[in-house]
């Protein structure tokens, strides 16, 4: 295991850096700039304006006349119903109810005044809401940004610098008077944002149409939050809206990988991209990772590990000694003596007994988890600078507790 997760390590940068630079930049670029269109605000309605077509159609068309399309139509609308929009309410509170977007692990307070529409299985649209008297409408939208594997930390900063950029071109490329009242960056619980306020003329040229948008980027998702309505309107929702944005909560998103050809599964970020060695021959394995940490799972042949009993369960005190010496020593062997610090004790991991070592190579924290099952070695090995250990320890955790042998 250490010496997949080693060979890994030592390419890591090379696999993930060009990808990322040669095209996730350029595609975040390209989202950023729909966002920017003046022609978004029609588009994204679209899904709430054929809901509504069908849910129409279902509440006029009369039993016996139903076509099978009709009938599909109010099935599949019936089932968004049940699935979005997906709304609790908030504790001493009326005016507002928080949102939950669990797929994409994002969650924010919205207006209670809003009524809300159901998408059903969107890839990007995942809220419309609209208060009809008012004019008041909500639209929020995730879109991914990792086709060539997630964006770095530093492209994420950059992301936002260009949005930036692109929200200043646009009034430049503006058909329609475009105005920006209010662009930059804030912080929001935690996470930050970029905060662009602009105004259009309306399709008639007599009002001014004003969108309030919040953009947030992680490494593989962007998230926008859009309240739309009359610029007349504003004043009454202009100290609200912030407030509200102040309730946002951005959660790890996970991922299943799989052993092919073995019941080893378990979850990782989604930002991790396989950094697997298609030449690798003598054992089966996944290994994915991300700028924290590399994740692998390794399903070995019993015969590669000659020193191991056929299980780890009821082991005497001399039969443990044996195995944990056996493990350094072939560690040692893997790295060619470059490993230090090794410790390693027994442990239980989803109800089965393991052997947990932790130790230091080339300067980067190493933890891993060693199993024997039916005739097998299964290991589930982690990668990561000291420096992440607080911020990675809870993804450790999940990848433990997902873990399926």
């Amino acid at each position: 295991m250490l010496k997949v997760l080693i060979t890994a390590m030592a390419s890591f940068w090379l696999m993930l850096v060009p990808a990322v630079v040669s095209g996730n930049t350029v595609q975040a670029q390209q989202t950023a700039a729909a966002v920017l269109s003046e022609s978004k605000p029609g588009g994204m309605y679209a899904e709430t304006v054929k809901s509504e077509a069908v849910t129409q159609a279902a509440d006029t068309a009369q039993p016996e006349n139903k076509t099978a399309d009709t009938q599909a139509a109010v099935t599949a609308t019936s089932e968004a119903e049940k699935k979005y929009p997906v709304t609790e309410p908030v504790a001493g509170r009326d005016d507002v109810v928080a949102f939950t977007d669990a797929g994409n692990g994002f969650r924010v307070y919205i207006p209670a005044e809003l009524e809300l529409y159901p998408l059903g299985i969107n890839p990007v649209a995942v809220l419309r809401g609209e208060n009809k008297v008012k004019g008041l409408r909500l639209a929020i939208d995730v879109s991914a940004v990792d086709s060539k594997g997630p964006l770095m930390p530093f492209q994420v900063d950059a992301f936002r610098e260009d949005f930036l950029r692109l929200v200043k071109n646009s009034v430049k490329d503006s058909a329609s008077g475009k105005k920006i009242l209010t662009s930059g960056e804030v912080e929001l619980a935690g996470h930050k944002a970029v905060h662009v306020v602009s105004t259009n003329l309306s399709a008639d040229g007599k009002r001014r149409l004003l969108r309030d948008e919040y953009v947030f980027v992680t490494q593989n998702r962007m998230f926008v939050v859009m309240y739309m309505m009359d610029e007349k309107l504003y004043p009454e929702y202009q100290e609200r809206i912030p407030e509200w944005m102040e309730s946002v909560e951005i959660s790890q998103v996970w991922k299943k990988i799989n052993v092919e050809g073995t019941s080893l599964a378990t979850e990782v970020p989604a930002s991790c991209i396989s950094l697997k060695d298609p030449s690798e021959v003598s054992m089966t394995m996944e290994v994915y990772g991300n700028e924290s940490i590399m994740v692998g799972l390794v399903s070995y042949p019993a015969a590669q590990f000659a020193f191991m009993p056929s299980a780890l369960e009821s082991l005497q005190e001399t039969e443990r000694t044996a195995v944990l010496e056996g493990l350094k020593q072939k560690l040692a062997a893997d790295t060619k003596g470059a490993a230090a610090g090794y410790k390693g004790d027994f442990v239980t991991v989803g109800g089965h007994s393991c052997v947990k070592a932790t130790y230091e190579v080339s300067g980067s924290n190493n933890e891993s988890y060693t199993f024997v099952k039916d005739g097998k070695v299964f290991e589930l090995g982690f990668v990561f600078k000291p420096e992440h250990e607080k911020a990675i320890r809870p993804v450790i955790i999940h990848v433990l507790e997902n873990l399926q042998i």
